[in-house]
């Protein structure tokens, strides 16, 4: 599974608090930040339409030929995720993933790795809510016994005892460092409070990590790796005409042990929005999150909604970082961020900053969400925030592996696959009038939920002036496999 990392470990600037100045000039080409430069025009990159094929046991394969490139990368992902695990046994799927490499039927942990650097190969798991996949980096000369042992670590795990006790003690070891983390813990929170049941997280807690048996793992990998469920992406200096065959020598005589009986989650009822804060005694800051349920990945405002992330959230001239950062020193970042997932998703942005703050920096985001859906966002302006995007694709696609995770995305959805070559116009069509639109409908302000893990000596005083119905979850009490957040009989 992928280690969990902290959003952050912010220290706040020690400069005096300044008073929100208002909103800046409206005009249809004012330049909203002093000394922005203007972006260059979009490097607009044309991938090739790749080779697409179904083998006979249903797993569908997509060759991307790139010549030129000595690395071939591969991911092969499970069109299903975190989503899948069982009631009580959050982390289940992260946890069997991460699994994949310490043992086959014919290698153990460490021979596993020894083969993979023999070969100069990678091998990286992921579980997200809606997929899990392995991800492998090699030299194209040397696909053929990178891609069987990708083949045995997907089809022949071993799961010893050993290697699965090895990997709890991980895990937990992990997901005790992140409750130490405002950061962290303020974002897991925020994120089951907002999407309730459909929300608990990803690496799992603490109890339910030490609930998963070796029968738990057995069968969440039947249920989930079996090759009409699987897409296998692949892009380097290879051909499909030989790609193909291969694949199918390598992977054609892999089938599922039994019928699939699965269906997807239905998503949950969305929760009502809530005001919380985590008492964090020890907390040298507190992280301030905001968040409401948003649009799914094939909602057909996406674009305009990655778009107005950018404008309040994206990187170092959002008007989030301007407002909080730049203006008035209460961060050193603020950002946003839109996931979005089959059957849903979430609007998030946060923040770090003095516990002594933690409220002022709410008011600022919410001020900026309103501000979205009140004033069009200046042309000039929009020309930057659209040039974010673009040009983070127009990187991605100059790697290999960046490629095969943008085209397995798009397979994933259910999009063609000569999407990406359309990404750069969708962008550019996103009009300030449709961010407005995005913005009343989506980003309407009592619709958020609030989530500051802190110190409530601190923040909890302001923060009830301006939120009456707060709640205040003392850290020992914060059950994350709840969506209360709290466990049963606890208050």
């Amino acid at each position: 599974m992928s280690r969990i990392r902290p959003i952050g470990s912010i220290c706040a600037a020690g400069l005096a608090l300044l008073s929100f100045t208002g909103l800046l000039p409206t005009a249809s080409h004012a330049i909203e930040i002093e000394g922005l430069p203007a972006p260059a025009e979009p490097h607009r990159v044309v991938v090739a339409t790749p080779a697409d094929k179904t083998l006979p046991n249903g797993l569908r394969v997509i060759v991307l030929e790139r010549e030129g490139e000595p690395l071939l990368s591969a991911e092969l992902l499970v069109k299903a995720g975190v989503e899948t695990d069982p009631p009580q046994l959050s982390g289940l799927t992260s946890f069997t993933a991460s699994l994949l490499k310490r043992g086959t039927k014919t290698r153990n942990a460490p021979k596993i790795a020894e083969d993979i650097e023999a070969l100069g190969a990678k091998v990286e798991e992921e579980a997200t809510w809606d997929k899990t996949s392995l991800v492998l980096t090699t030299l194209s000369a040397n696909a053929e016994p990178s891609l069987a042992l990708l083949s045995e670590l997907v089809r022949e795990p071993a799961f010893a005892k050993e290697e699965i006790e090895r990997a709890r003690l991980e895990t937990l070891d992990d997901l005790r460092l992140a409750l130490e983390e405002p950061g962290q813990v303020a974002k897991l929170a925020v994120i089951r409070a907002t999407l309730s049941a459909d929300a608990h997280p990803p690496a799992g807690t603490l109890p339910s990590v030490s609930r998963i048996t070796r029968k738990d793992i057995v069968a969440q990998h039947a249920r989930l790796f079996r090759p009409e469920r699987c897409i296998l992406v692949l892009a380097g200096k290879i051909t499909a005409a030989e790609t193909f065959p291969l694949v199918e020598k390598l992977f054609g005589s892999w089938t599922a042990a039994a019928p699939d009986k699965t269906s997807p989650p239905k998503p949950a009822p969305e929760a009502k929005p809530r005001v919380v804060l985590i008492d964090m005694p020890n907390a040298g800051q507190a992280a301030v999150l905001l968040a409401t349920p948003s649009i799914t990945r094939q909602a057909d405002d996406w674009f305009a909604g990655k778009v107005a992330t950018a404008v309040i959230g994206g990187g170092y001239s959002s008007r989030l970082n301007q407002e909080i950062r730049v203006k008035r020193g209460l961060s050193y970042g603020a950002s946003s961020m839109l996931s979005t997932r089959r059957a849903n998703g979430i609007f998030l942005s946060s923040a770090q900053t003095k516990n002594e703050s933690a409220v002022e920096v709410v008011k600022l985001m919410q001020t900026e969400f309103a501000r979205l859906a009140t004033e069009p966002v200046p042309l000039d302006y929009l020309t930057t925030r659209k040039s974010l995007l673009t040009g983070a694709l127009a990187r991605d696609l100059e790697t290999n592996a960046h490629t095969v995770q943008r085209l397995g995305e798009l397979a994933l959805y259910d999009f063609p696959l000569d999407s990406l070559n359309h990404y750069f116009d969708d962008v550019d069509h996103v009009q300030p009038a449709d961010l407005q639109t995005f913005a009343k409908a989506h980003l309407a302000i009592d619709t958020f939920t609030i989530v500051i893990a802190g110190q409530a000596k601190i923040v909890e005083k302001p923060l009830r002036a301006a939120f009456p119905k707060l709640e205040v979850i003392p850290l020992s009490k914060l059950d994350l496999d709840s969506p209360t957040l709290k466990a049963a009989g606890k208050k």
